[in-house]
């Protein structure tokens, strides 16, 4: 046993080295201006590889220096306004160090995009507050609204919920024992803490990049109705919502084309594919949560080359589906191809290079099922 599970991590630390080395090559690729379809990747066994490689802001996004900075401002500016005013000319908005409090929901408007000098030292401080819809009937909070837009950026700061005096529940290490109360008990200290951090609802070719996304109320992400986002190189870290209940998600509902890539995410209950989602790419990403496809995603999904490890407190495996008493199942074609799942017992599963698992769309048959062993091919995305 004990040669077994050193094997297991020998293997994991490889993995984890290329994963990291791999990384530093493809970060000025995937999502930038000028990432195109490469033909001479393209496999007539994966139809779906074509609407993959558009998944992400269409032409990518913007380099930095070719967006004009509009305005400049300090954390004794109101923020609202100065959205509102650079939107009549559309550029970026520069937030220089400092906290700026966010009391109530600030809506982005198209072509706008906010920008921190420091993704360290600029901190948006969430106080919104808002109740479980499902329970009160009232709409849902979120601090920053991206609501039927298009070319808004969120760039290089840091979100974060401040508006309660205590810290999310979970736990510090990832050997920490599994205990019920962390994805199963609400949180009962404030019951007015279901607030998003980001919620693109309706909106194009927009883009997260860049940011710590800390301490969300619910979702730190969510993601409806939309297409063509991208969100890469976040760093996401602990929610207060993340019991039973559609809560505490990295969340892409109804939405097509979005790609997420080179993100770390820790501490939150799931990363959702789910509601007629179809055609969104995840790769490359450094997973401490499960990747869920949650309820009825419209399948042709692709997971690809990222680590997922299980810490022993989280309540699902690597790669899970909903319940089948209230849950429909996956779509077809959603693929899972050269990634490392490791689970909470430290065992490997789905994770063998070179083979392409297909998740299944049934409820009587395992989560995922190899489709098709020794592909010769580096990638299923084929974007150069």
């Amino acid at each position: 046993m004990q040669n077994l599970y050193l094997k297991v991590i020998l293997v994991f630390t490889l993995f984890c080295n290329n994963f990291s080395s791999f990384c530093q090559d493809i970060k000025k690729s995937y999502g930038d201006k000028g990432c195109m379809l490469n033909y001479s990747l393209l496999d007539n066994r994966f139809p779906a590889m074509k609407e993959w490689a558009k998944a992400g802001v269409e032409n990518g996004i913007p380099d930095l220096s070719s967006v004009q900075i509009v305005k400049k401002i300090s954390p004794k500016d109101d923020l609202q306004q100065s959205i509102n005013e650079v939107f009549k000319k559309g550029g970026v908005l520069l937030l220089t160090s400092g906290e700026y409090i966010i009391s109530r929901p600030v809506n982005l408007l198209s072509g706008v995009i906010i920008r921190g000098t420091n993704k360290e030292k600029v901190l948006l401080s969430v106080k919104v507050h808002g109740y479980q819809t499902s329970v009160t009937g009232k709409p849902r909070q979120s601090a920053l609204i991206l609501q039927d837009v298009k070319g808004v950026g969120i760039e290089n700061l840091t979100i974060k919920y401040t508006g309660v005096d205590f810290e999310p529940n979970d736990r510090n290490s990832s050997d920490s024992p599994w205990e019920k109360d962390v994805f199963h008990i609400k949180e009962s200290r404030d019951t007015t803490l279901f607030v998003e951090q980001i919620w693109i609802n309706q909106s194009k070719n927009c883009w997260v990049q860049d940011c710590n996304i800390l301490w969300a109320g619910s979702d730190p992400i969510r993601i409806t109705s939309s297409e063509h986002i991208t969100c890469r190189r976040n760093f996401i870290d602990r929610c207060y919502n993340k019991n039973d209940g559609g809560m505490g998600y990295y969340n892409i509902l109804n939405s097509k084309y979005v790609l997420i890539c080179n993100e770390k995410v820790k501490r939150i209950r799931h990363l959702a594919i789910q509601n007629n989602s179809k055609y969104n790419v995840i790769i490359n990403n450094d997973l401490e949560v499960d990747i869920n496809f949650h309820n009825g995603d419209d399948g042709y999904n692709l997971i690809e080359n990222n680590i997922v490890k299980i810490p022993v407190w989280h309540s699902w495996k690597a790669v899970s589906r909903g319940d089948l008493k209230q849950h429909q199942p996956p779509g077809v074609g959603n693929i899972l191809f050269n990634n490392l799942f490791c689970n909470k017992d430290g065992k490997l599963f789905y994770s063998t290079k070179g083979t392409c698992y297909q998740m299944n769309s049934l409820w009587n048959l395992e989560v995922a099922s190899p489709l098709i062993e020794n592909l010769q091919l580096t990638t299923l995305y084929p974007v150069k």
